[in-house]
């Protein structure tokens, strides 16, 4: 029976190029496409958008990964690259939907018609989608993820006091959003 090589050893071989490092590194995309995925279709709302994001933090992995040090920390690095990602990616739909906006190009309305009653599970996606974006990225680093404060707090670049702060007022917004659509009965994290 052989054991599957773990990140680092993937890491060291993608890094040395040629077609040895091009299968590791599809190995690596094998192993962290799924979560990577479902990280960002939490932050960004939808698989599609999700989807292009991952392919291009992958992309850029690749062509950096001799920036990955050792490479036993390749999950936390490639979630960096990934959630600045999804930060552009969020930032630059704003602007393309100002600029419609203001050019009179009519655009589809993202929100779901209120005429039935949502399910519990939809309308705790609506409003985390509803968040703006550090608050969304927390409470899904926190409560999707599971991550430790201290993780969270690494990962973006901020103290652990920061980060505390930032996720308190996250979940105060987002139980002000979900009790303003009805919503209060029971748990109040996000799915």
């Amino acid at each position: 029976m052989t054991t599957e090589p773990d990140d680092a050893a993937l890491v060291r071989e993608a890094a040395q190029r040629g077609l040895a490092g091009q299968l590791a590194f599809e190995t690596l995309v094998d192993r962290h496409q799924h979560w990577l995925v479902r990280l960002l279709t939490h932050l960004l709302g939808n698989q599609s958008d999700a989807e292009d994001v991952a392919q291009d933090a992958f992309v850029r992995a690749f062509l950096a990964i001799e920036n990955c040090g050792d490479g036993s920390r390749f999950r936390g690095w490639l979630r960096v690259i990934a959630r600045r990602l999804a930060f552009n990616h969020r930032r630059d739909a704003r602007a393309r939907a100002h600029y419609e906006e203001q050019s009179g190009v009519p655009r589809a309305h993202a929100s779901e018609s209120m005429t039935g009653r949502l399910g519990e599970r939809d309308l705790l996606k609506q409003v985390l989608g509803e968040l703006a974006y550090p608050y969304r990225e927390i409470m899904v680093l926190r409560f999707v993820e599971e991550l430790p404060l201290k993780e969270i707090a690494d990962l973006l670049e901020i103290g652990e006091s920061a980060a505390k702060m930032r996720l308190t007022r996250a979940r105060a917004e987002f139980q002000r959003e979900y009790e303003k659509r009805g919503g209060g009965r029971g748990d109040t994290r996000p799915a």
